[in-house]
This record gives structure tokens, sequence and C-alpha cells, in this order.
């Protein structure tokens, strides 16, 4: 059985939904990722400050944790969009720990499409083997349900493939 750990950042419970999905399907570990400073989820100005830290490429300092993700055999990653791209604190996970060659899956959740998001999170991920992609689109207020089991679906599938 590999190993798999879940790891996530939230600012509003979108992603957390997914990521507590993922990892609940699969009995997996997960990681929430927590900046040190963390941004209002009721305030306006998150669509600011978040779009400037994202646009900026500002890696914010991540409240510590014990898990040490390079001891899994799978990491599935999610994050929302911010500004076309992912967020900062997973910006600040991925320049903490290099995950060249290891298996990687990915989701994002936002209000559009996220496809560029997804591009740009691929990319910074290019040197490590990405088995899957997949995006939500509001989870908490369209129908959360159906995304749970969209999720936990596709990470049931991916979990097949690196298993046969």
């Amino acid at each position: 059985m590999k190993k798999v750990l879940v790891v996530y950042y939230s600012l509003t419970g979108n992603t957390k939904l997914i990521a507590e999905a993922i990892a609940e399907s699969i009995n997996s570990d997960i990681l929430e990722l927590k900046p040190v400073k963390e941004l209002d989820a009721d305030g306006g100005s998150k669509y600011f400050w978040g779009g400037y830290q994202a646009t900026m490429k500002i890696k914010p300092k991540l409240k510590p944790f014990d898990t040490n993700p390079l001891e899994y055999d799978l990491i599935i990653l999610g994050t929302p969009v911010w500004a076309w791209t992912y967020t900062p604190p997973i910006h600040s996970f991925l320049s903490k720990f290099d995950l060249s060659g290891k298996d990687v899956a990915l989701w994002t959740c936002s209000d559009g499409d996220g496809v560029r998001a997804m591009n740009k999170f691929k990319k910074a991920l290019k040197k490590a083997n990405i088995l899957g992609e997949i995006r939500f689109k509001a989870p908490k207020q369209r129908s959360s349900e159906s995304s749970k089991e969209r999720a936990a679906n596709w990470v049931r599938d991916i979990l097949q493939k690196v298993q046969n």
C-alpha cells in the first residue's frame, strides 16, 4: 500500500472540503498549511492582499508542522486559485520541499474555470511525476456532496493507477 499525504491550503473552506473528502476516501494522512499571518477570510481585503501576494510570488512563513512530505509515496496537493495562480502558502511549501521525481496529483478550487492556475501549478511541479489533476468550481457554494464524491472517485482512480 502506498503511503499518501494530502497537502492543502484553504482560506474560505472550499479546498478544505475537498481535502477532507480525498483523505477520508483513501484513509490518508492530511496536512493543512497555515501561514503565520493569515488573511481575514471575511474581509474584502483578502482579494487585494491575496491577489497581490499570489501575483508577486510571495512566500509567507508557514506555521511549523511535524509531517515530512518527502517520506510519502504520493502527495496530493490542493489550492484555491488567487489571481489566476496557486496560493502563496502552496508557493512556500513548494520552495521548502523538492518534489522532483515524486508522484503527485493536483487539484484547485476556484470561482472560474481555473485552467491558467492549473497550468502554473503543473509548471511549478514540472520535475515531479504528475499522475492527475482536477478542478472544482466553488464546491461549498454549489453541490458539496457531488464535489466530494467526484474528488473521492478521482483519487481512487489515481491510486488504482499507481498500485497496478
